[in-house]
């Protein structure tokens, strides 16, 4: 798994390019948050609020 991680970090340093990290970001990072988003709003639907531990996406967008 540290290899596969070493390799992640090699693949996502692209020097000074901001335009290759963009471009990587977005055809890397953000389908992997959008699973990530998918499990946790699915997960939040079916436990109970009071064993939730972390704040619903709703409390983050509303809190007063």
């Amino acid at each position: 798994m540290a290899d596969r991680r070493a390799a992640q970090r090699a693949a996502a340093d692209h020097g000074d390019d901001a335009l290759a990290e963009a471009t990587y970001a977005q055809a890397s990072l953000l389908p992997a948050m959008a699973a990530v988003r998918s499990a946790a709003d699915a997960l939040e639907a079916i436990v109970a609020d009071d064993l939730w531990p972390l704040p619903t996406y709703q409390e983050m967008l509303y809190i007063l």
